[in-house]
Formats: structure tokens, sequence, C-alpha cells
């Protein structure tokens, strides 16, 4: 292996960040260049002491600026969950799994704590668990592997995370590839009847048209803003409600109906600009 492959298999594979780089491969690529050795909170002192070694250097204390990064697990609190997909879009190893305007869940063996799904949510509704000591899903992060067993277990498991982003990674590249090449297809692709519907002589029409389609284009955007706006003011609700429990307090009480009221007030303009949709569609 390269230098860059055998730092980056010192390191944990949660892929976090917390470095200040986007992943653990372009910290490994930093530590080869003569990079700080203390700069990954999941790797902790044993990754420091494990790199100072690998690359002959003192070791030194963890940047604790940084934060912490205990072993720890997502979870997604399903009833408050609107379907975004934000979550799913933000995890490095694809352990979230759900589609648009559906429950999501996430893949607790796969999940390796990075928390990078947290601030995406829109409804604040994962939590970072603990992991157990119990748990049968291996502890990624360093201080925890104490015997042989115990340490080919985790590096097993982050090699396991790092095929998981890897993987994620060429899936990406592909769908904008395909993405790339349907929006170019479509350039190229004349609009069926477009020179009946518009004739090329005709500028009034051409700039009708180009007005009719930027305001189709901006109901669009309208319908889906209020659709996303209805359904976290209902998570809103429903989580107060949830939090407050069958007496709250009359602080509580009126904190519930200005909820309820912009629930209704979202709900009212959602259905709105649906019956002018529908309207325009027939």
């Amino acid at each position: 292996m390269s230098l860059i492959q055998r730092i980056d298999a010192l390191l944990p594979q949660t892929q976090c960040g917390k470095c200040g780089h986007a992943g653990c491969q372009p910290y490994a690529q930093g530590l080869a260049a003569g990079e700080a050795i203390n700069k990954c909170p999941p790797g902790g002192s044993e990754t420091i002491a494990a790199l100072a070694a690998l690359l002959q250097v003192p070791v030194i204390a963890l940047d604790t600026d940084r934060g912490s990064a205990p072993a720890q697990v997502a979870f997604i609190r399903e009833a408050e969950c609107i379907g975004c997909t934000k979550c799913i879009q933000a995890c490095p190893v694809d352990a979230i799994v759900g589609a648009a305007k559906l429950m999501h869940t996430v893949i607790s063996a796969e999940c390796t704590g990075c928390d990078l799904c947290v601030a995406p949510c829109p409804v604040d509704c994962i939590d970072l668990l603990p992991l157990p000591a119990d748990s049968p899903i291996v502890p990624i992060v360093g201080g925890l592997a104490h015997t042989r067993p115990q340490q080919l277990a985790r590096a097993a498991r982050r090699s396991h995370a790092r095929h998981r982003f890897e993987q994620r990674a060429q899936r990406l590249q592909r769908e904008e590839a395909r993405k790339q090449a349907e929006r170019i297809a479509r350039s190229q692709r004349p609009a069926p009847n477009a020179a009946a519907a518009v004739p090329a002589d005709d500028p009034i029409k051409a700039a009708i048209a180009r007005v009719q389609a930027q305001k189709a284009a901006a109901a669009d955007a309208a319908l889906k803003k209020a659709k996303i706006a209805a359904a976290m003011s209902r998570a809103q609700l429903t989580k107060a409600r949830t939090a407050f429990g069958d007496s709250p307090s009359p602080a509580q009480q009126a904190q519930l109906a200005e909820l309820q009221q912009a629930q209704q007030q979202a709900q009212a303009h959602l259905e709105s600009l649906l019956a002018v949709s529908d309207a325009a569609r027939a």
C-alpha cells in the first residue's frame, strides 16, 4: 500500500469531517503531506499513537476544540419524520433508507455515528444514542478495542465502512453522469411541435411562451415549498403535543395554540395552491 493508504487504514472511517477535511482519505493525504496527527476525535489518542508510530513523529494530545465522537448510533423518531430525504443525502455510508414523503429509518449496523445526518433534518427528529456496551454492533471509534479479536473486528468494521463510502461515491458519480447526459440530450432535442406552437418568425408568441414557462416553474416551486412547510408544521405540532403530555401548562397551551394556528395556515395555503394547480391542469 502507498503511504496514504496505510494512513487511511488507521483512521476510523466515520467520514465525519471533524478533522477539517471532507473525509478520512483527504485527511490521510494531508497527514502524508505533514499535517498534524491530532485532528481526529473519533480516533482519539489511540489513532494518534498509531499515526505517530507510522509517520515517526512525536505523540501529541488530541485537539479537543474539534469536539468529541463517542460510540453512538443515529436513531430517527419515525412518527416525526416528514420524508424529506435530507438525512439520506447526508449519510456518507448509505446507512439510512427511505424515500421522498415516506418514513426514513437507520440501519444501525451500518451507522458510524458521524452525526452528519442531524444538522440537515428540518424537523429535528434524529437522535444520537450511545452504543450500549452489550450491543452486537462493533464500535468504530478508537479506545474501545482492547483485545486482539476486538481490534480485528473493529478493523473489519472500518474496512466495511470505507467500502460502503466508496460505493456511495461511485453511485453518485454514475447518477450525476446520467443526469448530465439527460440534460445534454434534452437541450439538443427540439420540443414536440415547437415549430407549430411557436413560429420562429413570431417573437410575440415566443415571448408569451417563455413567460408562461417561467410562471409554471415558479408555481411548481411555490407548491413544493408549501408542501414542505405544511409537513414541517404538522411535525412541530406533533412533537410539541408529545413533549407537553396530557396536562400542558398554560404557557404550553398557548404555544400549542400558536403551533396549531400555524399548521392550519400552512395547510390552507397548500390547499389553495393545489386548487390553482388543479385548475391550471384542467
